[in-house]
């Protein structure tokens, strides 16, 4: 009878949970941030505390130093990247974009190490041309269109997110004790486990999120001193690619590089690229040990792959999930080899 009342209760739970998932499915990527958050500046929240003496007010502070810290310069960034993607599609709709390319074209083909070489002549024709310029518009136009019709959905998200993160500096020790209460593992494994997350979290948001940052910030602040038009698009951009290990900042500022080659602005073109192979190129190799530390970090080809399904499953806020994510895989790996060591040395032995 026993064995009976486990069955029912453990199917309750089930049932009740797979409702309440799909309740909450449209949240969970806010929920999640706001918990990755919480844990990442929840220092923060205990100083404060200290002073304030009360938990509301500390929880309302810390989630409003976080917005200021972290949304609102998102927020400007986006107003900008609106502004340029709006001029940019008024060059790209007019005729002296097309004239651009066509100079471009006419430039290129003196270098036939360029043009020749890696059989650019077909590319750059005027038929060619064309398309390049209707679908370059097409793009730009479908972006913003996107981004204004989900601008209703970005603000309730971030509302659920700081509603979120309040009650996660508020609750979120509770609520991760009883966590620990009715989980059947050791409480050290436990404590262990949401030790390495929070680290690892950290080092993933400082050793990614602000060095690309950094690197994007200072291959837009150098295109605009060389007068780049939307210096700000490529500067985001450059620090979208920072972000995909692998891939890095060269999208963006070599092909610059090249058009300023081509149209005969050979000193800004080398000055661009030993700037961007030189200087950026190196703040990854000089920060990263400063901002990570210790740090487990993972491996290149895994924070790879966890980016790209990070954004597919999360949209942008995957470049932060998709490697938390892996880190929770891992560490819960981790926790698995400890629990059934015994069985595991004991199988391995058998074996051999």
């Amino acid at each position: 009878m026993r064995n009976l009342n486990h069955f029912f209760l453990l199917l309750l739970l089930f049932l009740v949970g797979w409702l309440l998932f799909e309740m909450f499915k449209p949240f969970l990527v806010a929920i999640f941030l706001a918990f990755v958050l919480s844990r990442l500046f929840a220092g923060w929240y205990k100083m404060i505390l200290g002073r304030l003496r009360s938990e509301s007010w500390s929880a309302i502070l810390t989630a409003t130093l976080i917005f200021f810290l972290i949304f609102l310069p998102l927020a400007l960034l986006g107003k900008l990247l609106l502004v340029e993607l709006s001029n940019l599609y008024g060059l790209v709709s007019s005729k002296t974009f097309n004239e651009y390319l066509l100079l471009f074209q006419a430039k290129l083909s003196q270098y036939d190490f360029l043009y020749n070489d890696l059989d650019l002549k077909n590319f750059l024709d005027a038929s060619n041309i064309q398309s390049v310029s209707k679908y370059v518009g097409s793009f730009i136009l479908t972006s913003v269109s996107y981004f204004y019709q989900n601008i209703s959905h970005l603000f309730f998200t971030l509302v659920i997110l700081f509603f979120s993160l309040y009650y996660f500096f508020k609750e979120g020790e509770n609520f991760i004790k009883k966590i620990y209460r009715i989980s059947p593992l050791p409480d050290n494994l436990e404590k262990k486990f949401m030790s390495d997350f929070t680290e690892i979290s950290r080092a993933t948001l400082k050793g990614s999120l602000v060095i690309a940052v950094i690197q994007g910030f200072l291959i837009g602040l150098f295109l605009f001193f060389l007068k780049i038009p939307s210096a700000v698009l490529l500067g985001l951009l450059a620090t979208i690619f920072a972000l995909v290990p692998m891939v890095g900042t060269a999208v963006v500022w070599l092909p610059v590089a090249v058009v300023l080659f081509v149209f005969g602005r050979f000193w800004e073109a080398i000055a661009l690229a030993l700037f961007g192979a030189l200087i950026v190129g190196s703040v990854d190799n000089i920060l990263r040990p400063y901002l990570v530390g210790n740090a487990t970090r993972l491996n290149a080809l895994l924070v790879f792959l966890a980016t790209l399904g990070g954004i597919k499953v999360f949209g942008l806020a995957g470049f932060l999930l998709g490697p938390i994510v892996v880190v929770l895989f891992l560490n819960l790996l981790d926790i698995y080899q400890i629990e059934f060591n015994e069985e595991l040395e004991e199988y391995n032995s058998d074996k051999t």
